[in-house]
């Protein structure tokens, strides 16, 4: 009985525990040895490519496959990773490519990447993909999707800009032209109330003169 509290008590904190993140197994369709990941000769395109590794692979292997890049954050998922099999592959060099690029670089030896080459775009085909700089690599991304529609916003807003230009340059005319009307009006009003006593005066002199004449 005394051991009761203390299993309830154990098993209630198994149960509030947060759920724990299950570790990565060996992606499918991919063979694994140890730390050895191995997806050679697999048929994977970019889109097919599993996006999962064991955090520990040292070695992965994916020659012979048709892979023009890799998924975005791959490497960056594999600290341990010391070795990539990547050859015989079509890889676009473009800015795709960047990721994958940078890691090479930090790679001891790059005589094991020297198959790695560019099989598009036409201007890089053949080149070794170690030996790219980065501005080649972004130079060879045309604007996408989302360039062309940041494009199309833009021209958007510049086109409203001038409407609202235009109009607001309308209103200041009618407004400029309202202010020349009410000071012609003013000046015409004042004018006339300058010249309405002098033609009024004559009259009322003419009916005194009678009035003295009479007397």
């Amino acid at each position: 009985m005394g051991s009761w509290p203390c299993g309830a008590l154990s098993l209630l904190l198994l149960l509030l525990a947060p759920p724990g993140r299950p570790a990565a197994g060996c992606p499918a369709p991919c063979s694994c040895a140890g730390t050895l990941v191995d997806c050679g000769r697999r048929g994977l395109t970019r889109a097919s490519m599993p996006v999962v590794f064991p955090p520990d692979t040292t070695e992965l292997v994916l020659t012979g496959n048709n892979l023009t890049a890799l998924p975005p954050g791959l490497l960056d998922a594999l600290p341990a990773l010391r070795k990539a099999h990547l050859g015989a592959n079509p890889w676009r060099c473009d800015c795709r490519l960047l990721p994958l690029r940078a890691w090479l670089a930090g790679r001891p030896e790059r005589a094991p990447y020297r198959d790695l080459r560019c099989a598009a775009p036409s201007s890089l085909r053949g080149r070794v993909l170690p030996y790219l700089t980065e501005e080649e690599l972004r130079g060879a991304c045309g604007p996408g999707p989302i360039c062309w529609g940041a494009l199309a916003v833009q021209l958007v807003l510049l086109g409203l800009g001038l409407l609202h230009a235009l109009l607001l340059a309308l209103l200041l005319c009618r407004l400029r032209r309202l202010r020349r009307h009410a000071h012609a009006r003013a000046w015409e009003t004042s004018r006339l109330l300058l010249t309405t006593p002098l033609a009024a005066e004559p009259a009322g002199t003419g009916t005194s003169d009678e009035n003295t004449d009479g007397h």
